[in-house]
């Protein structure tokens, strides 16, 4: 077994390792070892590699000794969040090497093995979709409880037990569950998965342990290449403003391109949006923001999103929580900080994660 992790990585961990992706996969090489790459985001929205091994098995005990090595690596310095499959042994050494991070397992797993749990199911198509609203349209925890509750009454799925496994680890996968925690932009795993497929070009079945490790090095290159054009442009290229709200121009100043046209995608929201006044206790505001949300190219879904503001001084928070689970302010808070007038944002809603002069 082995952990490779250079200086660039290490370096990168510090400024981007609050959030990681893990997972395993049997690369085309001569030995036949999982490997198992720890992946992060930078401020482009780009999968970042902060070290991999390649292991003998996968069992708990394998994987403990995998991330201990790995976190010394790091300097001691464990990431915030976490994001695996459901893999038991995975569960249980991040238990043991990384107590105080948040572990979530990858939603989109979950939701692919319906394919499997429920497909000779007379009721599927039903199943699938009245299961995907239940996790994905509630916003708050006793939401999905009640959700939850009818869905299986509805489809007498009580006795399920992988319904019921899933029901227990709720708390690792739920999005009601886990919003309040920043994860950047990452739910699921596939970044991990694309950066397998990504070492699958440099590797075959005849690469040797040697080999390998140089063309680790090679890919680690290409990834280094990609970033550095991403800043130049982002230093070098204006993306126009698509409003004349100055909000716009604080993001628009700061943020990454990639960034900043994610932030406009908010202010284009703007359009299905209808707001309302709804009371005052204790100097805090509260307004009600109505939401026409795309969910099929025949299916808007309206949706009501409460936003609380106190003035002095200026703190926002919406019930939607983009910003606490994406690092991005949504459109229903941008909305009401330009009713009140406000021309710039506090810094701490500047996330310094998506700034182009991070370093």
């Amino acid at each position: 077994m082995c952990v490779w992790a250079d200086a660039r990585s290490r370096a990168m961990y510090e400024s981007f390792g609050d959030v990681i992706t893990f997972d395993t996969t049997y690369l085309t090489n001569a030995y036949k070892m999982p490997f198992a790459p720890f992946v992060g985001v930078n401020h482009h929205g780009q999968s970042i590699l902060f070290g991999c091994g390649l292991i003998s098995n996968e069992d708990a005990h394998t994987f403990e000794w995998l991330f201990k090595s790995w976190l010394k690596c790091m300097k001691d310095q464990s990431p915030s969040a976490i994001i695996t499959d459901q893999d038991k042994a995975i569960q249980i050494a991040i238990a043991r090497v990384f107590p105080a991070s948040r572990h979530r397992f990858c939603l989109w797993h979950i939701v692919k093995k319906l394919l499997e749990k429920f497909r000779s199911h007379a009721r599927y198509d039903e199943i699938k979709s009245a299961l995907q609203k239940c996790v994905y349209d509630s916003l708050i925890e006793h939401e999905f409880e009640e959700s939850w509750s009818d869905f299986l009454d509805m489809y007498d799925l009580h006795e399920n037990a992988w319904l019921g496994s899933l029901y227990s680890n709720r708390h690792f996968w739920v999005p009601a569950y886990v919003r309040d925690t920043f994860w950047a932009e990452m739910s699921t795993t596939q970044r991990s998965e694309g950066m397998h497929a990504f070492f699958n070009d440099y590797i075959n079945s005849k690469t040797t342990l040697k080999q390998f490790v140089d063309q680790y090095d090679s890919a680690l290159r290409m990834k280094v290449e990609n970033e550095a054009i991403a800043n130049f442009n982002s230093f070098n290229t204006v993306i126009p403003c698509i409003s004349r709200y100055p909000l716009e121009e604080q993001f628009q100043k700061v943020y990454t391109i990639a960034k900043f046209k994610e932030v406009q995608d908010e202010f284009r929201g703007f359009l299905y949006l209808t707001t309302s006044y709804f009371r005052c206790v204790g100097g805090r505001y509260t307004y009600v923001v109505a939401d026409e949300v795309r969910v099929s190219h025949n299916l808007i879904k309206h949706a009501k999103y409460s936003v609380l503001v106190d003035q002095d001084p200026l703190d926002v928070k919406c019930g939607y929580k983009l910003f606490e689970f994406r690092g991005i302010l949504c459109r229903h808070t941008l909305r009401i900080l330009a009713l009140l007038g406000k021309s710039t944002v506090p810094s701490k809603y500047i996330l310094d994660w998506w700034r182009k002069d991070i370093k």
